[in-house]
C-alpha cells in the first residue's frame, strides 16, 4: 500500500506559482483528488499498489498489470456475449401446455406501447445501448494505445466512456428479472433459456472489464501518445 505525499496550496502566490510550474513541466506530475481536491506529487506506482488520497484516503492511483490487453479483451468479450445474448430467447413460459419463448428483444418490443414506451427506452438504452456504447468506445481508445498511437478524438472518447460505466445497469435487470419471476413461478412454469445464462455471464465479464481498467494508465498514455 502506497500513497502520495499531500500538498494543498495556499494562498501564498510563490506557492501557487510553484504548483503551476510543475503542472506546466510535468502534467502527469500533478493530481488532485476528486473527492476533497487535495493536490499531491505523483509517484510511479507498481502494479498491484494503490495510492491513496492522505486526507481522505480516496484511491488516485491503482495500475493494474497488463490493463490494456485484459481491457480489451473484456470489452470485446462483452460485446459479443450482448449480440449472442440478442440472438437468443430469454426465458419460456409455459402453462396449461401453452409455451411462449421470450427474448430481450421481444421484452422491449412488449412494452414499447402507450405509457410503458417509456419503460421500454429505459431498458433499451440502460441495458443494451449503454454497455455497448462503453464497450465500443473503451476499444477504439485501448486498440489504438496498443498500436502506440492515440486514436482521434481519444479523449472525449474515454471521457464518455468513463462516463457511462454507473448507467450501465445490467445487474440491476438481472436482480429486476429475478423478483419478476418469483412473482410468475406461481402462474407458470419458467424455463431459463441460452440467452439468460449468456446474460449472467456478461455481468460477470463487464464486472471484472470495470475492475481491469486503470484510468491512471489510459489517461497518460493518450497524453504521451498525441504529444
Amino acid at each position: 500500500m502506497t500513497s502520495l505525499p499531500d500538498v494543498t496550496p495556499t494562498s501564498d502566490d510563490p506557492e501557487r506559482r510553484a504548483w503551476v510550474r510543475l503542472f506546466e513541466a510535468d502534467p502527469d506530475g500533478v493530481i488532485a483528488c476528486p473527492s476533497c481536491d487535495t493536490l499531491h506529487v505523483a509517484e510511479t506506482i507498481a502494479p498491484g499498489q494503490v495510492a491513496r488520497c492522505k486526507r481522505c484516503h480516496f484511491t488516485l492511483i491503482a495500475p493494474r498489470r497488463d490493463t490494456l490487453n485484459r481491457t480489451l479483451a473484456l470489452a470485446l468479450t462483452s460485446a459479443i456475449l450482448m449480440v449472442a445474448m440478442l440472438s437468443f430467447p430469454f426465458l419460456t413460459l409455459t402453462r396449461q401446455g401453452l409455451s411462449n419463448e421470450v427474448s430481450i428483444l421481444g421484452m422491449i418490443g412488449g412494452l414499447a406501447h402507450g405509457w410503458y414506451m417509456l419503460l421500454a427506452f429505459v431498458v433499451a438504452m440502460f441495458v443494451v445501448g449503454v454497455p455497448m456504447l462503453r464497450a465500443g468506445a473503451l476499444i477504439y481508445v485501448v486498440w489504438g494505445l496498443r498500436q502506440k498511437r492515440a486514436p482521434r478524438a481519444a479523449r472525449e472518447v474515454f471521457r464518455l466512456a468513463e462516463a457511462m460505466a454507473p448507467w450501465a445497469m445490467t445487474e440491476v435487470f438481472l436482480i429486476g428479472t429475478g423478483v419478476a419471476l418469483v412473482k410468475v413461478a406461481g402462474l407458470a412454469r419458467v424455463g431459463f433459456e441460452e440467452a439468460f445464462w449468456i446474460f449472467c455471464v456478461m455481468v460477470l465479464v463487464l464486472a471484472l472489464k470495470n475492475a481491469s481498467v486503470c484510468r491512471w494508465t489510459i489517461w497518460t498514455m493518450i497524453r504521451e501518445r498525441q504529444e
